[in-house]
């Protein structure tokens, strides 16, 4: 087992065999779980059926390699995930994660739901005897639990995938730990080349989460800490509230950004051709890149250490010439979700492109 999964085990996890009173033959061992948001849950030690209310938890499933323990699952909306993992597309979809169908839950002996923290359907599902994890926080919490620098943030990342490793067994323990090395291995790569840089060397990004290019994640989030990581200043670091806000255009012209990344939308025109954004700087010199996307999008799944490469090659050329982000996704895509991508698959992604066929 690799220094994460000791971890995650002396940290996270205490053995728990039955219940005295019961005769050791009914015993069923069960572990202790301390999630994300510090809940500690008891779960069963043989974890073989679980639901997935986690926005975009299921490209955790196919790194760990436990799609098989899936019975239902938050909607996919990435299509190469369909075309990594096709058995995805016989998985239910829940009508709602803030509100789950608990006879649903119930008839098909789910053992653990990963849920965000959405506290309503949480604590219906809790009161049920249904036992939940929590390995992400919610949009709508504030952000006062979110990490508060690079290193928190690092930890918390990891946190988050040894989290679903540790529910659901030894292999996926193992694969855990060795996503989190690699993770380790990236974030040392950049840092070695832009932690040096001072405050005017950084470029401001603004980064448009969409479906409106003006919504952005705010204080303290994962895009900001990625964005930070790659040299950047994020716009947003000082955007206080829940989960994601939408900016006026008056402050985004304030801020005037260098750089402009837009996420969940497919292109550039919706900021490139708004007369309301000509004059920011991003614009001015078309330095508005859309973001890449895979099997998950890349602001909040664990394809975001390939954002955070994507934005320091992009942002800072000269500093990463020799980085090839064809490759790198191939190899991420080889490594973590056992799929071969040719060259034109990987530029597809890199271009946020669906699959071809």
């Amino acid at each position: 087992i690799g220094i994460y999964a000791v971890a995650a085990i002396l940290m996270l996890a205490t053995v728990v065999i039955g219940d005295t009173e019961q005769p050791l033959a009914n015993a069923i061992p069960t572990v202790q779980i301390t999630d994300v948001v510090g809940r500690t849950v008891e779960i069963p030690a043989n974890v073989t059926c679980v639901a997935s209310l986690a926005g975009q938890g299921y490209d955790k499933f196919i790194i760990l390699n436990q799609i098989d323990k899936v019975s239902e699952m938050h909607p996919v909306t990435c299509p190469w995930a369909f075309k990594v993992a096709p058995q995805l597309k016989d998985i239910p979809i829940v009508a709602s994660e803030n509100d789950p169908n608990i006879e649903d839950l119930l008839s098909k002996n789910v053992q653990v739901v990963f849920s965000m923290y959405f506290r309503k359907g949480v604590d219906k599902m809790t009161d049920a005897g249904i036992p939940v994890v929590v390995p992400q926080f919610a949009a709508d919490n504030d952000n006062s639990g979110l990490p508060q620098n690079e290193s928190e943030f690092e930890d918390l990342v990891k946190q988050e995938m040894m989290l679903y490793g540790r529910v659901l067994g030894p292999e996926a323990e193992k694969n855990a730990d060795d996503w989190c090395e690699y993770f380790d291995q990236l974030v040392k790569h950049v840092k070695s080349r832009t932690q040096g840089l001072n405050s005017s060397q950084r470029p401001t990004v603004f980064w448009g989460k969409g479906p409106d290019p003006q919504i952005t994640h705010t204080k303290n989030s994962y895009p900001q800490w990625f964005v930070e990581i790659a040299g950047g200043d994020y716009a947003a670091e000082n955007v206080t509230g829940a989960g994601v806000q939408t900016i006026s255009i008056e402050q985004i012209i304030k801020w005037n950004p260098d750089f402009i990344f837009l996420g969940r939308v497919n292109n550039t025109s919706i900021v490139m051709d708004d007369p309301k954004w000509k004059n920011i700087k991003a614009v001015q010199n078309r330095n508005v890149y859309l973001s890449p996307a895979g099997v998950s999008w890349w602001d909040y799944g664990s394809e975001g250490v390939l954002f955070m490469e994507f934005v320091a090659k992009t942002i800072h050329p000269e500093l990463f010439q020799d980085l090839d982000m064809i490759k790198e996704i191939k190899k991420y895509y080889s490594k973590f979700y056992r799929y071969d991508l040719t060259d034109e698959e990987a530029n597809r992604i890199l271009k946020h492109l669906p699959p071809a066929n």
